[in-house]
């Protein structure tokens, strides 16, 4: 059995890119906004900052009150999409129940919805006319590459089908020609599946 390290391969991507911001001369900004005082959401938006000192980027976090309207919100939003100096920007979320959060995040224009989760950038990933993978897509594809790790033609087994992680990475697998299988809370016999199985990922 091998240990993968993917803490170990995660300083080294930070390390390259904290190379290629600096040799490139780049200016960036990560904008991340929150509403609300969710207190898991602090430390989420914590660790975000530290690595933007690390690598060199600029980090800059908007608050709005949970009780602000759909409107003042919108308005605030948008007026942080049009600052050039933000070049990235992230909806925390959860954000709080009386919003619609897909209608929020479809605020983020794709060119700097870095998190993929836009309704515009979610079609142009699902139809393979985008730039950029979903964060986590974009670690397990670091995590394959680093470790040579083939997945065509490996059973690879998903825990999970959600929005975020598990419908984004099936589509990327597929794409790479692996064989999926799918496992939720409604799959029976799922000891025979993952028997069978090259990779799982959960």
């Amino acid at each position: 059995m091998i240990i993968l390290d993917g803490r170990k391969l995660a300083e080294k991507i930070l390390r390259n890119l904290k190379k290629e911001i600096k040799s490139r001369h780049l200016q960036l900004g990560l904008a991340v906004i929150l509403v609300g005082d969710n207190p898991v959401s602090k430390v989420f938006i914590r660790q975000k900052e530290k690595i933007c000192q690390k690598i060199g980027i600029s980090f800059r976090l908007f608050k709005f009150p949970v009780k602000i309207s759909f409107r003042k919100l919108k308005e605030g939003i948008e007026e942080i999409v049009r600052d050039p100096d933000n070049s990235g920007i992230i909806i925390q979320l959860p954000l709080p129940q009386k919003f619609n959060t897909q209608e929020i995040l479809n605020l983020i224009p794709s060119e700097k919805d870095i998190d993929v989760l836009s309704e515009k950038s979610l079609g142009k990933f699902y139809t393979g006319t985008l730039s950029i993978l979903p964060p986590v897509v974009s670690g397990i594809f670091h995590f394959f590459k680093e470790y040579k790790i083939p997945i065509k033609g490996k059973n690879v087994v998903v825990i999970g089908a959600g929005k975020l992680v598990g419908q984004p990475l099936i589509l990327w697998l597929l794409r790479e020609k692996a064989t999926v299988s799918v496992i939720n809370e409604f799959t029976k016999n799922v000891s025979s599946i993952t028997k069978k199985a090259d990779i799982i990922i959960s």
